[in-house]
Order: C-alpha cells, then structure tokens, then sequence
C-alpha cells in the first residue's frame, strides 16, 4: 500500500551541469543551491554507486517553494530519445502565463526546445488547461502548463511565480493499474480512466495526431498529482545513464510517512520517498 503523502520533486541526469544550472536559472527563473557531489550515501539510497562521485545541485522556483528539481551530471544512453520509453517522461510545471513563457523560450538561444506550442489541452472535462511542452538540457520533458480557473473534482495549484513549482509527474506505462499499484491507496485512488490528444507522444512514436491516448491520475496532498499514460506496447524500459541512473528524467521524489530507499515501478520508473527535501 501506497505511504506516499505529496510529491516533493525530480531528478534529472544532464550532461553539463554548469550548462543547465544556467538553462534553468536564466530561463525559467529557477534559484539554485550549491553544487555538491551526490555522495556515498544518497547513491546507496538510490542503489547507483557511479553516481557517487558525480556534481549536483537542487533547485527551486523563485517564489521559494522548496518543492525540487535536481541535476545531477551525467551522459544519457545514446539510444535515449524524450518521451519514447517507458518510466517518468515528463514533469509537469505551474506558469502564470504560458503564453508570455513560449514567447521568452522562442528566443534563439534558448536551451529548451518547444516541441510543443501553447494550446488548450483536449480534455472533455474543462477547457480551462493551457500548456505547452520544451524538452531541456538533459532530454527532459518538461510540461508548463496555465490553469485558467479552477476545475471541479481536481485540486490544482496557483502559480505563485512566473513559472511556478512542479505539480505532476507524468509516467508512460503499458498498464496504468498495474502502474498505479505503487501510488494508489485507499487515501489516495486512482481516478477514472479517459482519453485524451496528447499531441508530442502521437509525433514520438509516429502516430497519427488524432490517436487518443487513455490516461488516470493519483492525486496527493499539495496539490499534486501522478498522471499515468497508457503507452503502445513496444515501447521500451528506459536505458540507464553513465551515472547508472535512467537517462533523463531519473528519479523521482515523494513525502511520505515512511521514508523508503528508491523503488522501481511496473513501468522501470525509480522513486523514493523521503521525510523532507533535500537540503539546498
């Protein structure tokens, strides 16, 4: 049975650290701590003792949130591509204007790459979602996305800066029961399953833009959320890094009342959940 209380944030493997400590500072307006080395013993917690040795560094919004996003240097496996294997493919971000963001981010020489404008998510529920999607520094997914007003039967966040803290996690599964066998609890259920356009998984996989996709949600405390896509069934288990941590998007982090080393989801996702976040 699921311990988990809230998300607390995700960690991401990069290839240059300094490089998108920038990307996200300069762009989205991210504040970062010191850099440090991931240490013995968060790599035994994570069970990746080759990335002991490697740099790291926690970063926050500019609100001051601490709910967290963490780089850690490494080299992804060549055969990665975002968003076309199983595990954590996207994290998802609260912004107050989309809009303006895709404007800031369209400059030349910005490091996150929109691989998909803002547009009005295709939920049949609400039209009230606007987001567009950017693939970072580390073939990062990440979703930033503007909630227009609030949507009954969910409890979403305010952006309480520019770009806000991250409030979803979305996971490519080929089950989404199966998957949600590690979040869901009585307290916390799994939601209705529905379907949705989900434009940049369609261009992927090389799909027709029309394909709907099923999907369900776990919501915690917070205001955030685990949204779990139903994935074609020849997508792949994500390869590792040279830190031996899942190229990408990592790990990700849960408050919980029960810390626990890091597990390895249905999907070969890896979370952890912990008592508090790191420290910056």
């Amino acid at each position: 049975m699921s311990r988990i209380e809230a998300l607390a944030g995700v960690t991401i493997v990069v290839p240059d650290l300094q490089a998108a400590i920038a990307a996200y500072r300069d762009w989205l307006g991210y504040v970062p701590g010191r850099v440090a080395v991931v240490g013995d013993a968060l790599a035994a917690q994570w069970g990746a003792p080759g990335a002991a040795a490697a740099r790291t560094v926690t970063l926050c919004p500019e609100s001051g949130e601490t709910r967290f996003i963490r780089l850690v240097e490494g080299q992804a496996d060549p055969g990665y591509q975002p968003l076309t294997s199983l595990g954590w493919i996207a994290a998802e971000i609260i912004v107050q204007d989309v809009d303006a963001l895709a404007e800031r981010l369209g400059a030349e020489a910005c490091p996150f790459k929109i691989i998909g404008p803002p547009a009005v998510l295709d939920f049949e529920f609400t039209d009230q979602i606007k987001a567009m999607q950017v693939v970072g520094p580390g073939g990062e997914t990440l979703y930033l996305t503007e909630v227009g007003a609030p949507i009954p039967g969910f409890d979403l966040p305010a952006a309480e800066s520019f770009v806000g803290a991250l409030f979803i996690m979305v996971l490519g599964a080929r089950d989404i029961a199966d998957a949600a066998t590690h979040y869901a609890s009585p307290r916390h259920p799994l939601g209705p399953v529905f379907e949705a356009r989900i434009e940049v998984l369609s261009t992927a996989f090389d799909m027709p833009t029309s394909h709907r996709y099923r999907l369900a949600t776990v919501a915690f405390g917070e205001s955030t959320l685990i949204e779990i896509d139903a994935f074609p069934p020849h997508a792949p288990i994500r390869a590792l890094s040279t830190v031996g941590m899942p190229s990408g998007i990592a790990v990700v982090s849960f408050l919980g009342v029960s810390p626990q080393s890091r597990m390895t989801g249905t999907a070969g996702e890896w979370f952890e959940i912990i008592a508090n976040p790191p420290v910056r």
